[in-house]
């Protein structure tokens, strides 16, 4: 085999080549590795940033029970608040009660005299209201030959005519001392005897019968003649009622008869209204209670005289929260203060500036117009009280808004 001869430049020129090759090789390795690095460098610094976005940003967003509700719209809805503290509220007792007129509150007319009643005014019903001294029946007795009622005023009249005639006659001859003083007293007695039965008969009958009139001022109760109808004297024949002073007649288990001698007051829900009324905080109005029951009625009696300032109804039924004394303090929220949902009660407390808190609360004994609260609120808590379902729709309004709570 023929040997070729390769010149030693050559050689050299090829090493250096494979050299150069390999260098630029291994450079561009590590810069491959150095951009790599690089890239998961800054994709964690991207990531660490992201985090620290969202953790700024969810500190800037409220949380699920703060709601946001503006000075502006306080005001607009007239929001008022409460600063919390502790006070006594007893032992409360929640029955049912009955209207019932005070005495004297109420009087009936009775018929003077027998006979068939008409009615002066023949529009007159219940309920409609009556001066003292009004005409509101006549009875006329005309027709018949007992209690004629003309015949007794004749009578009465031609009385009243005698004795004042002879009274006036005795007074000119005691002037001459031709009568004793005795016979003249005599003689003035018949006289204002005869007067007194003819004015009473004069003021209570007219030529067509007796009058029958309003005993006192107020409001037709109840009437219990029809008109035409044949009436007895003595019989009744309205009932005029005030509705100014009443009874609250309420009957409660024995069970809390121990708390019945430390009564201050009763609170009462009438009928189409939402919130209870307070009917006086003062034992003034409290009347009494029963000792004891029988088997016909187990329950104990109690009975509160009340002014009617809230257009009580007699005789018809109210809730009552009957409310004794008590020396032991407890956090209370007024009932307006107080959101249901789902059978759990919320409170909203205002935390500063125009942030309220949606507060779970565990309730206790209520009067009717406050509500214990044994947990979720401490003393110095600023609460909600009137326009506490105002802020709850904004509340609600805000959880359906995607962008509620966020700040940009």
């Amino acid at each position: 085999m023929k040997k070729i001869a390769i010149p030693i430049s050559i050689i050299l020129s090829l090493g250096l080549i494979i050299s150069c090759h390999s260098e630029v090789h291994d450079h561009d390795h590590e810069h491959a590795q150095v951009h790599s690095h690089d890239h998961e460098h800054n994709h964690e610094h991207d990531h660490a940033h992201n985090h620290d976005h969202d953790l700024d940003h969810h500190q800037h967003n409220h949380g699920e029970n703060v709601v946001i509700f503006s000075s502006e719209q306080a005001k607009k809805i007239g929001l008022q608040l409460e600063t919390l503290s502790p006070a006594p509220l007893g032992q409360i007792i929640k029955t049912t009660a009955q209207v019932l007129p005070s005495q004297g509150d109420e009087r009936q007319a009775a018929a003077t005299a027998s006979g068939i009643i008409r009615y002066v005014n023949s529009s007159l019903v219940e309920g409609d209201a009556v001066k003292a001294g009004q005409s509101l029946f006549e009875i006329e007795s005309s027709g018949m030959a007992e209690a004629n009622i003309s015949v007794k005023v004749k009578e009465a009249e031609a009385q009243y005519r005698a004795a004042k005639s002879a009274y006036e006659r005795k007074c000119k001859l005691a002037e001459d001392h031709i009568v004793s003083q005795a016979d003249l007293e005599q003689a003035r007695a018949t006289y204002e005897s005869a007067k007194a039965a003819y004015d009473n008969l004069k003021g209570n009958f007219s030529a067509k019968g007796a009058i029958v009139r309003a005993p006192i001022s107020g409001y037709v109760r109840s009437i219990d003649v029809a008109n035409g109808a044949y009436v007895e004297a003595g019989h009744s024949v309205v009932t005029v009622s005030q509705n100014r002073d009443l009874q609250l007649r309420a009957e409660v288990q024995p069970r809390y008869y121990p708390w019945l001698k430390n009564i201050t007051g009763v609170n009462v829900r009438i009928p189409g209204i939402d919130t209870a009324v307070s009917l006086g905080s003062s034992g003034t109005n409290w009347v009494s209670y029963g000792k004891s029951t029988d088997a016909a009625c187990p329950l104990i009696p109690v009975t509160f005289r009340i002014r009617n300032t809230h257009q009580l109804i007699s005789g018809t039924f109210v809730t009552a929260y009957i409310v004794t004394r008590s020396s032991q303090p407890v956090i209370s929220v007024p009932n307006e203060s107080l959101v249901e949902e789902m059978g759990s009660f919320f409170v909203f407390v205002k935390i500063h500036g125009d942030e309220y808190d949606k507060r779970l609360v565990s309730i206790g004994a209520t009067d009717g117009i406050r509500t214990e609260i044994r947990s979720g609120l401490s003393k110095g808590e600023t609460v909600v009280t009137h326009g506490a379902a105002m802020v709850r729709l904004a509340q609600n309004s805000a959880a359906l808004d995607p962008h509620a709570g966020h700040v940009h």
